[in-house]
């Protein structure tokens, strides 16, 4: 299993538009194939950033979903601009461990 987290850090100005983008985008995300899990974590403090921790059956699926328009819109800030970040999007992968929890599992 291959995991992969992502981290925006958001300004707080945008936080709100920011969670409201990923709550769009969970339907889509959930009928990605390939992904076994997923979890969308707020920042801890105002100077913290949101976390997607994605879990997926092997690399050719996450790169498939990279390709995807909802794989690329969302790795690349939910369509918010790049004056809404603090930093650029960071990525980790195979270093975040989470568990499945129920209703945020992926079909």
């Amino acid at each position: 299993m291959l995991a992969i987290a992502y981290h925006f850090p958001v300004l707080p100005r945008h936080q709100d538009q920011f969670r409201h983008a990923y709550r769009s985008a969970r339907d889509g995300l959930r009928q990605t194939m390939g992904l076994v899990a997923h979890e969308f974590n707020d920042p801890r403090n105002r100077s913290g950033t949101f976390t997607l921790l994605m879990a997926w059956n092997d690399q050719a699926s996450f790169e498939r979903f990279t390709r995807t328009w909802i794989g690329v819109w969302m790795l690349n800030g939910m369509g918010l601009p790049r004056d809404a970040f603090a930093a650029p999007i960071s990525t980790n992968i195979g270093e975040e461990e989470f568990a499945l929890r129920a209703g945020k599992r992926a079909a």
